[in-house]
């Protein structure tokens, strides 16, 4: 038992009381004193950080190039990784010149976020190597490619929920979230992932294998973006406030521009170097389990600072920012800034849920809400709405001011699967949701059904799943000329 002394005495008293009581009523009683007593035994793991060697062999700065190819991978559970692979493979197919090849083929970096980071992760470590063509002569995706999606696809249609729902209760880990993000990261190392660090994933990055993984999560100590990846923390950071201040048109009082250095450091990518972590020797799994801890579900991952005796808090990365589009912009800026990098094109596979979904519903709502029948994602949805807002707007009004470059030579393509636009016939909608008891009617039937897929980590309904795969590949195609457009410039 974990109670301690006096926790045996108080458990003994409670006995006591129950031998007097109905029996039905005993059985739930007891039942909840030994979930009480198991949550103490099962206190939160933490994983400690040993001394941090330096330098850290396995990081490697930006490396030069003209026009930078990114992908920002958002959040979203299975919904979120299948998209991606769809969009992935559209991608792939889309040949953009003799030079480049493939589209895909020429993207350097993906900074991913939760189910997203599921997707990026399995891509990077899966991948064909770089002397593998993408695409034959004919501009047709090579057999080995075929084959590649083809299981890419299977493995990320998989059911998660099951096998981690199974260990957890087997375990009895599911009374407390953080053994909850445990059995994630056992179940994305032997199942899927495999043990690779990023050390290792750096020699596939060097060879120009695969593009640089940025993995996204969040630190409940301050609330700042928390990035996993081998890019050193000189790359990531842009000061916004020497930007801002430097282009205004008139002058800034001191106090309000150092009122703005302030906020700006908040907003600040922090790297494993700030936090003393090895992330030469950090598995890759564990990286994408700690950007879908989703609370109270799952996480936060907490790791202690031997050095320093400090613990950090680790979650999803949603919570700062579910696109993933932050912190690639940010490193982008900077190696403008710095002359590494001269262009920049990201292009965001965005398959969050979408927030307008609910309004409707809440427009005609007149109960209180509750614990039991609301959905409480919509809180941080809120703020993460109003953030995306305020960001994009920043965003442009620091391109109008000349404080970051212009939409020549740094550009932001969204592909949302809830912009796919469907033929008026519905001759393009899936077979398999034909065959469901649906009265299908017109292109807005199926882009209510595509926003209303929930946020989990299994798709079950098959029309669903062919629902989202066809849409990424119809937002790629609705894209290509804009995409087009920037690359020829």
């Amino acid at each position: 038992m974990c109670l301690g002394k006096s926790g045996e005495n108080r458990l003994g008293e409670i006995i006591q009381v129950l031998r007097n009581t109905p029996v039905a009523v005993r059985a739930v009683a007891v039942y909840l004193v030994l979930v009480v007593t198991l949550s103490g035994c099962l206190a939160a793991p933490i994983y400690t950080l040993p001394a941090m060697p330096e330098p850290l062999p396995c990081l490697t700065p930006v490396q030069s190039e003209d026009t930078v190819v990114g992908l920002a991978v958002s959040g979203g559970g299975s919904r979120a990784a299948l998209f991606a692979v769809a969009a992935f493979e559209a991608m792939a197919r889309l040949r953009i010149g003799a030079e480049r090849g493939s589209l895909l083929d020429s993207v350097s970096y993906i900074s991913s976020v939760s189910g997203g980071s599921l997707a990026s992760a399995y891509y990077v470590l899966k991948k064909p190597a770089r002397e593998v063509p993408m695409l034959n002569k004919q501009g047709d995706l090579t057999q080995e490619y075929r084959d590649f999606f083809a299981e890419f696809r299977e493995v990320m249609s998989h059911d998660y929920e099951g096998p981690l729902l199974r260990r957890n209760l087997l375990l009895w880990r599911w009374v407390n979230p953080a053994f909850v993000a445990k059995s994630l990261l056992e179940i994305l190392a032997e199942d899927y992932l495999g043990v690779e660090t990023f050390g290792s994933l750096r020699d596939r990055e060097e060879r120009r294998d695969v593009p640089r993984l940025m993995v996204n999560t969040t630190l409940y100590n301050d609330g700042r973006r928390f990035l996993l990846s081998t890019l050193p923390r000189q790359d990531l950071r842009f000061d916004w406030a020497s930007a801002v201040s430097g282009a205004a048109i008139k002058e800034i009082p001191a106090g309000d521009v150092e009122d703005l250095r302030k906020r700006a450091r908040a907003l600040e990518t922090v790297t494993p170097q700030d936090l003393h972590l090895n992330i030469c020797e950090t598995k890759v799994a564990a990286s994408v389990a700690a950007s879908m801890s989703f609370p109270p579900i799952i996480g936060p991952i907490s790791l202690m600072d031997e050095k320093d005796q400090r613990y950090w808090h680790v979650g999803d990365g949603g919570m700062s920012d579910n696109t993933g589009a932050e912190s690639l912009v940010m490193m982008v800026l900077q190696n403008m800034k710095k002359g590494t990098l001269r262009r920049g094109l990201i292009i965001m596979i965005d398959s969050s849920f979408p927030f307008e979904v609910g309004g409707e519903e809440l427009d005609r709502r007149q109960d209180a809400f509750s614990l039991f029948d609301s959905d409480y994602s919509r809180i941080p949805s809120i703020m993460e709405e109003r953030s995306l807002a305020y960001r994009s707007l920043f965003f442009l009004v620091g391109q109008q001011l000349g404080a970051i470059p212009g939409p020549e030579r740094i550009s932001i393509i969204r592909l949302r699967h809830t912009d796919a636009q469907w033929a008026e016939d519905l001759s393009d909608l899936p077979d398999s949701c034909r065959k469901e008891k649906v009265n299908w009617k017109s292109p807005k039937d199926v882009a209510t059904r595509l926003s209303g897929i929930v946020t989990r980590l299994w798709l079950e309904s098959t029309c669903d799943r062919d629902l989202v795969w066809t849409s990424a590949s119809k937002v790629v195609k609705q894209q290509e000329d804009q995409i087009r457009a920037f690359l020829k410039q």
